[in-house]
């Protein structure tokens, strides 16, 4: 029997198991209650979906089959129809913990033992090399008799990767609040996740809800990471006792965590022990602990350590200081290494930080930020998945920025291949491949590793985002806007896609749609200088030219960034605003407010001081920057037409004869249909005295399709446009 017969409609037999109700589905599997016909008793069938190609299932049943403890479901069989995979268990009476705390709360002792019982089982499992690594209300059934029984135990891991996952479950939020957070950041599962898991749960029987009830999703696992469970809120009437067991089995650094179930069982035995009739009430207090029924301790002598200390203080102190002189003499050599070891490291505040620059990834120098805090965890643990995966993105951004650097882009395509090596159900790890792929240019394996990142984490932003970025550059419009529209809807409170849906529009020309999407985004998130650049031009493109200065004026007083800057200069250039314009572009490569390593806004700001009376000095200075700055990119690209045609134009402006000749002379062959290096290249004849190549390069940068109205506004040009020569030739060559 095939998956679509299962999954289609429920069938009436399943290979010779006779199928009743459906007891369940969830992210890896539906499950029935059966009639064995064979053996004639009645069993539980979890049919597998998502079973990725090659998975057995065999050794991992054996090893769940070879638990002796009774808390474990028995897995009768593993059957293998067509094309998946059936699981044959008993069939266990009773309701689930979730169940359980929908109806009827359980007492402080029950909760104890419940937990006694599940830690007791998985002390065994723990020993035989087994984690469970799902533990949560929904998968412990508790029998009407009280015993409780364990489900799912192992099997998803193998049988479905996707399963293990936090986000394909029906209730994805359900397994993120019990998930520990080096699981969350990337880290391979260990029995102290199970401790963690269980930990929660204990919490949760006991106050009635989870940790950060009101959250779900990605919100929900940066909740888990980022805090600690001595925050999490607590009724006054539970005593001191329960919350410092849940926080010892909850804590974020694993070396302050219980580090086994047997610690577990035996912290329970002595709070059971303490006093079980008040242990059983709400009203239990730790006075109530009867503390004669402790061990004696041995009697000792009683020594006045107060009148010892004060009769001998001078000659203690002058021993101190000697003895710290002597220490400090010695180790002197040694400070800076033991500062070092001694500052705060904090792995999850690493990478909350470096998360946080990567939002910005706009701006080169929060990649910078990023890169510190990635490459600090990965010090401390090189197999951080979550971490080199994220260092891959840096990369990924930075090669966009920086002109294509591809060294970057190497750099970005190893860590992200790394990453899947060391974890492939992380979903950051597929997201980091798949634009390393599109960035490369092969979209299609791009998709399919984004697909890939869905099906781990379909909630998840980032898997969205970089969805619909690939679906851009693979040139399908229609299907990113359709994925835009899903994920703006989705992610109602993330400005992110309303300024990539505006991004969409804008590339149709509905501008006016595109103001009102990134006016929404602004709205929710105002601190994101490409949204207001991106709602500037549109304005711009509406002939909006006072509006969008406002714009750009208004997120410059919340963060002031050389993107901004060099937007407002452009900006007021088109207005005719020559002074301004400068005043904008020098705050875009001044280094407190923007960034001087660009070139590219170097070379507007000497653009815009040729119009500017007495400042043609300052313009060629600004012109030897920009061609400074282009050289070392050069060197690593010498056949590059952009970046030849600016260093040829740079040198013209700048008066270096020469070295603008030479690099025209690199160009040929490369700009035939390249119209804006054919503009520069005539341009710079212009600046050279060479008229006549001038205009024929003019020329053929108009017939190329290079805009008129930029010829017309260059200020180089002027004679050039009066000259018969320019106005005789046809537009076309």
């Amino acid at each position: 029997m095939s998956v679509t017969q299962v999954t289609a409609q429920q069938p009436e037999f399943l290979l010779h198991y006779q199928l009743g109700q459906s007891l369940g589905e969830g992210g890896f599997g539906q499950v029935f209650q059966a009639w064995d016909t064979k053996l004639h008793r009645q069993v539980a069938i979890k049919y597998l979906k998502n079973v990725s190609a090659g998975v057995d299932l065999l050794r991992e049943a054996r090893l769940a089959a070879s638990l002796q403890h009774p808390a474990f479901v028995k897995v009768h069989a593993l059957e293998q129809t067509s094309d998946s995979q059936a699981i044959v268990m008993e069939m266990v009476p009773g309701r689930t913990l979730r169940q359980l705390l929908e109806t009827q709360p359980p007492s402080i002792h029950q909760v104890l033992d419940i937990v006694r019982q599940v830690a007791q089982a998985m002390q065994e499992a723990h020993a035989a090399g087994l984690i469970h690594g799902d533990l949560k209300p929904s998968n412990l059934m508790q029998e009407p008799g009280g015993a409780v029984r364990i489900l799912d135990f192992g099997l998803a891991s193998q049988a479905d990767r996707d399963a293990t996952t936090s986000v394909v479950q029906a209730d994805p939020q359900g397994t993120i609040a019990y998930m520990a957070p080096e699981i969350l950041t990337g880290a391979s599962m260990r029995a102290c996740s199970d401790i963690y898991a269980l930990g929660v749960i204990l919490y949760e029987l006991l106050t009635g809800s989870r940790p950060f009830a009101n959250l779900s999703g990605l919100a929900l696992a940066a909740a888990v990471i980022q805090s600690n469970s001595d925050q999490w809120p607590w009724p006054d009437h539970l005593p001191l006792a329960l919350r410092q067991l849940v926080r010892a089995m909850t804590a974020r650094q694993l070396e302050n965590r219980i580090a086994s179930m047997q610690e577990v069982v035996l912290q329970i035995n002595q709070l059971i022990a303490l006093d079980p009739p008040s242990m059983g009430s709400a009203s239990f207090k730790m006075s109530g602990i009867n503390l004669a029924a402790l061990p004696p301790q041995d009697e000792a002598p009683i020594v006045n350590w107060r009148r010892l200390f004060k009769s001998s203080r001078p000659i203690l102190l002058v021993f101190i200081v000697l003895i710290l002189a002597f220490v400090g003499w010695q180790t002197q050599p040694y400070w800076s290494r033991v500062e070092t070891q001694l500052k705060n490291y904090s792995e999850a505040r690493e990478m909350k930080a470096g998360l946080a620059a990567l939002e910005q990834a706009d701006r080169a120098e929060m990649l910078d930020q990023a890169e510190v805090h990635f490459t600090r965890i990965l010090e401390q643990t090189p197999e951080h998945t979550a971490a080199r995966a994220s260092l891959a993105l840096v990369d990924s951004y930075r090669y966009v920025l920086d002109a294509q650097n591809t060294a970057a882009l190497e750099r970005a395509e190893a860590n992200a291949k790394k990453a899947l090596e060391q974890n492939d159900f992380l979903a950051l790890t597929h997201i980091a491949y798949s634009r390393v792929l599109s960035l490369r240019g092969q979209h299609e394996a791009a998709q399919q590793e984004i697909d890939r990142a869905f099906a781990l984490d379909p909630k998840n932003p980032q898997v969205w985002l970089n969805k619909i970025l690939g679906q851009l550059r693979a040139e399908k419009v229609k299907e990113a806007m359709e994925s835009a529209q899903q994920a703006a809807q989705l992610f109602s409170q993330n400005a992110g896609f309303s300024h990539q849906l505006a991004e969409i529009y804008v590339s149709q020309q509905n501008y006016s749609m595109a103001v009102e999407l990134y006016q929404q985004s602004i709205e929710r998130s105002s601190a994101n200088a490409a949204t207001y650049i991106g709602l500037a031009r549109a304005q711009v493109k509406l002939n909006q030219i006072e509006e969008a200065i406002q714009t750009l004026q208004q997120g410059l007083k919340l963060r002031e960034t050389g993107e901004l800057y060099a937007e407002l200069g452009d900006t007021l250039f088109l207005r005719g605003d020559y002074v301004g314009a400068a005043t904008a572009y020098e705050r875009a490569v001044n280094k407190v407010t923007g960034n001087p390593e660009d070139f590219r806004t170097w070379a507007k700001y000497a653009d815009t001081l040729q119009w500017i009376p007495g400042r043609m000095d300052s313009a060629k200075n600004a012109y030897a920057t920009a061609r400074d700055l282009i050289k070392p990119k050069l060197d690593k690209s010498p056949k590059d037409a952009d970046l030849l045609s600016r260093t040829a134009l740079y040198n013209a402006k700048n008066g270096d004869i020469s070295a603008a000749h030479e690099a025209i002379a690199a160009l040929d062959g490369l700009i035939e249909q390249n119209p804006l290096a054919q503009f520069r290249v005539g341009v710079s004849y212009e600046v050279l005295g060479k008229r006549e190549a001038a205009v024929a390069a003019v020329l053929k940068a108009r017939s190329l399709g290079y805009p008129t109205k930029l010829i017309d506004a260059d200020p180089d040009l002027v004679s050039l446009r009066r000259d018969p020569l320019y106005l005789r030739k046809p537009s076309k060559l």
